[in-house]
């Protein structure tokens, strides 16, 4: 059985073999590296699942209209493939329908993080108990 010492030196030895490599990398390469580490981070702070999907969806900002689709979904918000531009921080609000749902509902949430292909949207804290058991429906299925 792995002790506690061994398992630290075993982490002491890939911190030193990372650094090492890390440090003979050109500077595209860092970079890549740099962006695939963000990624990483990403991913790993998502409190809740998601679920790819392809649904339409209105939303709308202080000042313009858009219609385009939601590409994943969970309980705290949605990834909407776009290609106008916007900044994080913004508040939008959307319209769409969930599968196998007749009824269409409004959230309200703001843009979290922009990406080349789209935009991060976290619900605002104020869903009704309905909005949140339908989402939770939806994506308990998958």
């Amino acid at each position: 059985m792995m002790e506690k010492t061994d398992i630290l030196d075993d982490e002491d030895k890939l911190t030193e073999r990372l650094v090492r490599g890390v440090s003979r990398l050109t500077p595209q390469r860092k970079q890549m590296l740099d962006q695939l580490l963000k990624e990483w981070e990403r991913l790993d702070y998502r409190e809740d699942s998601r679920i790819p999907c392809f649904l339409p969806v209105d939303y709308s900002t202080n000042d313009r209209v858009y219609q385009d689709f939601i590409n994943n979904l969970s309980k705290g918000g949605v990834f909407i493939e776009t290609l106008s531009p916007f900044r994080a921080g913004q508040v939008i609000s959307l319209i769409f329908s969930l599968p196998s749902v007749q009824k269409t509902f409004k959230i309200s949430g703001s843009i979290v993080r922009t990406e080349q292909d789209g935009i991060g949207v976290k619900f605002t804290k104020n869903l009704t108990a309905y909005q949140k058991e339908l989402i939770h429906s939806v994506i308990s299925r998958k």
